[in-house]
């Protein structure tokens, strides 16, 4: 069931007492995406969006005003599923907090692609109103360029994943995508490389177009090996991991 809650009343009353904080505007300026965007277009955008909080795999529903809105995520992690003909879910992308889903905004349906939006982890997303959202590409032309680069790196990758999923195996795909979220997420410690919040092993699983059972095999093995070690969703990648990937051509 999708949670959004309108802030325009709440936003209004915040800015009676204080014109510089308002929950929605201060989530656009702290966005990366929304950087070069000038404060006049930044605080029409924010007096028409919406924050919402999800709950771990709940699903995003852009339904009633906000169909075909731009969502940008805040805190958490958002996948962009599919499910197959056996009921299998296959993630093809993944969004952390500063990423912008403006697909639904170009499509005249308003209606986002694929299976749709679900919340890996507690998430909180902004909605931006279509209307306002192409108004504000239309006043800042280099966002719209933007947003094409954005959507071009985003084909690639699942190009990519397309590709993996036909000419590699299951294995080689976790050892792939182990080997991205430790690029993109690791911290370097004395045990190697660790990523605080791994996906959890059904969420590897649906990455890499695999069931759950054969992950947790694998990962066991590799743990067995010392390979890896896995302590809740803190996940740390001995050294011995990189040298097995750069062996096998993955780094």
């Amino acid at each position: 069931m999708n949670a959004i809650a309108s802030l325009r009343t709440d936003g209004a009353v915040a800015l009676q007492r204080d014109p510089g904080f308002h929950p929605a505007l201060s989530a656009l300026r702290n966005s990366a995406w929304f950087s070069s965007f000038p404060q006049n277009v930044l605080g029409t955008l924010s007096m028409s969006a919406s924050l919402s909080s999800y709950s771990a795999r709940q699903q995003v529903l852009l339904e009633g005003r906000w169909l075909g809105a731009a969502v940008l995520v805040v805190k958490g992690c958002l996948r962009s599923v599919r499910r197959t003909d056996s009921a299998r879910e296959l993630t093809l992308e993944t969004f952390r907090p500063g990423d912008v889903i403006a697909d639904a905004v170009l499509f005249p349906d308003g209606v986002l692609p694929g299976d749709g939006l679900v919340a890996a982890e507690t998430t909180l997303l902004l909605f931006i109103q279509r209307d306002e959202f192409v108004a504000a590409l239309a006043a800042v032309p280099q966002a719209a360029l933007s947003l094409i680069r954005d959507l071009e790196r985003r084909l690639n990758r699942v190009k990519l994943l397309a590709s993996g999923l036909a000419t590699s195996d299951v294995e080689s795909r976790l050892y792939r995508l182990l080997y991205n979220l430790a690029r993109d997420e690791g911290q370097a410690v004395a045990e190697g490389t660790v990523i605080p919040r791994s996906p959890t092993q059904q969420d590897l699983a649906s990455r890499i177009g695999a069931c759950r059972e054969t992950v947790s095999r694998i990962v066991a093995d590799l743990a067995r090996q010392q390979v890896l070690t896995l302590e809740g969703r803190r996940l740390t990648l001995a050294p011995r991991f990189f040298e097995i990937a750069r062996s096998a051509g993955i780094a």
